[in-house]
């Protein structure tokens, strides 16, 4: 997709960030709104955004730690999956963790959500442990991570 862009959040984000993770996140947990801007604010987070001309797509959360980067959420909008927005997002953030130094990546997801897996196993990550009933929704996670070239 020649047109995305992927830039760092803005204030004017916040809307879009919160709507999209109601809408994305909802099946797993409570309040996926307003915890998943809560998210973006925290020390070491940095929010990336997908554009496509002046339209948000997409998100990515990542929070820098110890060494580590953690994806603390990533989300595309419907009319944009299958598009290759969700690995453009999931590259950018691996740059991001580059630069800051970390040495892994790792992330949580449900173990239902076979596109996001399909997505995370094909670019490189490595199932690490699953967790029984990890969600506050009851679901099922898997804790994958991946070496980043830093």
């Amino acid at each position: 997709m020649d047109s995305l862009e992927i830039r760092h959040a803005r204030p004017g984000d916040a809307s879009f960030i919160q709507d999209l993770s109601r809408e994305v996140f909802s099946e797993y947990t409570p309040r996926a709104g307003s915890r998943t801007l809560a998210m973006t604010g925290e020390r070491g987070s940095r929010t990336l955004v997908a554009m496509v001309g002046t339209r948000r797509v997409g998100f990515a959360v990542i929070s820098l730690k110890g060494g580590g980067a953690y994806l603390d959420a990533i989300a595309v909008s419907e009319s944009m999956r299958g598009r290759g927005v969700g690995k453009r997002l999931l590259r950018a953030v691996e740059v991001e963790a580059e630069r800051a130094g970390a040495r892994s990546l790792a992330l949580m997801t449900a173990d239902s959500n076979l596109a996001a897996l399909d997505l995370f196993l094909r670019e490189g990550f490595r199932v690490k442990k699953r967790l029984e009933r990890f969600y506050p929704r009851g679901q099922s996670a898997v804790r994958l991570e991946k070496p980043v070239r830093a």
